[in-house]
Formats: C-alpha cells, structure tokens, sequence
C-alpha cells in the first residue's frame, strides 16, 4: 500500500532560520501516530507540512502518493490533494456567521458533484447530507446547538465544530493539532471517540499532535518524541516509557 506519509531529506526554513530537519520519515497508511515534544520542537511544523500548508525548501515530500516537493502542484492538483487531507488545527478556520450545521456541511463541498455541487453555493445540501452532518454533531453532544452561529459558540463548541466538518470530509489523511486542548474530561473523550471515527476505514490515517500524554494509548500506535526542529526517537506506543518523555522534555 502506498505510504500515506513519506519524507526524505526535508528541510523547512523561515527567514534563514531552519524550523525542521527529517531525513527520513514513513508514515503508513493506516498508522495512527502521534507526534509529542516540548514547545518549539517543530511539532506543528511537521503537521504543517503535512497538509500542504508550509512549503519543504529542500528534500522530497510525497503525500497520500502524490509528489508535493521538489514539484509544484498545480492549483487543481493542490485542490484535488487538499480533498483527502483533513487538517483540524488549533486556529479551527470555522465560518463565524454560519450555523454550527453549516460549517459542518462545507466539510463535505469535495463529495458533491453537478447540481448538488451548485446548490451548496446557496447552502443548499442532499437531505442525506444535513442528516449526516446533524449525526456528526449529536455524537459530540450539540445536537441542540446546530442552528447556533459559529460566533456564539464556545471555544471547546468551535473545536467540537471544527471535528464534526472533518469528519463529513472523509479523509485518507486526517491531521490534528492538540485536538483536545481546553476541553473538560467529558469533552475530551467524545472528541477522541469522533477523531477515532474519522480516521476508521481502509487505509484512512491518523497523525495528531498532543501534549496530554495520558491520551497516546487511546489515539496512537506510533510515537514520534521531537525536539529542536528534529525527530529524537520513533517508536510504538507500548515502549514509551516516563523516563523516555522525562529526558525528552527535561534533556539533561
């Protein structure tokens, strides 16, 4: 199966100053990896390069089997791409002035096609389509708070949002960027569960940042420890131990 993840002598710099080495780095399809370290080990870097959303100024970047660097997608091929990655970063993106449902629904602008695809312009959607999104948003507890405007939610209510339109997205490839931070314990394990969800099905995978370490063994088979813009140790969950994360947080 072609790897949904693979890096080779990436190098990822700003302004002169290099953010993130990886000479080499498979991630399978399937995989649910986390990605774990202190701040400004070059976590959300890596994601980002993960979802298109920083350009690699060296190496060779291939995701899902399509070619991202040293070669320039063209904006068809970047959309096309775009469509099989879901991001769920901390910044969320939602629509404020879009209902709750709404915001949901544009996670699945991708799957429409001929009419169906023109009457989204209007927030028009396949009834079929509104009864998965209000589905998607019950399993995270705001079936009450579907017709709600983004901007009157909460912050852990956008980022439940947020979760619920990438799963109507449906991607091979699903990213997330500290998923659970700022939720209480109830919030955290109904956004487990759905990221879980989303990322069920052949080959669909799971890469996902996290600073809450107790929740590796429900998100994660692979670890990767990072710090200073590099990748420290990659092993599977069940040989992380304390003493591994201490020297990781705590060097020396």
């Amino acid at each position: 199966m072609t790897p949904a993840v693979q890096l080779d002598g990436v190098q990822v710099a700003v302004a002169g100053r290099v953010l993130l080495q990886v000479p080499h780095l498979v991630v399978q399809a399937g995989e649910r990896v986390a990605i774990v370290g202190p701040n400004g080990a070059g976590k959300s870097t890596l994601l980002k390069l993960m979802s298109t959303g920083l350009p690699a100024h060296r190496g060779q970047v291939q995701l899902l089997g399509r070619g991202v660097a040293p070669q320039r997608l063209n904006a068809a091929e970047r959309r096309a791409l775009r469509r099989d990655i879901g991001v769920l970063m901390q910044g969320l993106h939602l629509v404020p002035r879009l209902s709750a449902r709404s915001n949901v629904l544009v996670g699945a602008l991708g799957r429409l096609r001929g009419a169906d695809a023109w009457r989204s312009l209007v927030h028009r959607y396949p009834p079929a389509l509104v009864d998965e999104a209000d589905q998607a948003l019950a399993a995270l507890g705001l079936q009450d708070l579907a017709h709600t405007r983004a901007d009157r939610l909460s912050g852990g209510e956008r980022q439940k949002v947020a979760l619920a339109r990438v799963q109507l997205q449906g991607p091979q490839l699903l990213l997330a960027d500290e998923p659970t931070s700022a939720l209480d314990p109830a919030a955290t394990a109904q956004v487990c569960t759905a990221l879980l969800a989303a990322a069920s099905g052949p080959g669909r995978t799971l890469v996902t940042v996290l600073h809450d370490l107790t929740l590796l063994p429900h998100l994660a088979t692979r670890v990767l420890g990072m710090a200073q813009g590099r990748v420290q140790w990659d092993k599977p969950c069940t040989s992380v131990t304390p003493a591994l994360l201490q020297q990781l947080y705590e060097p020396g």
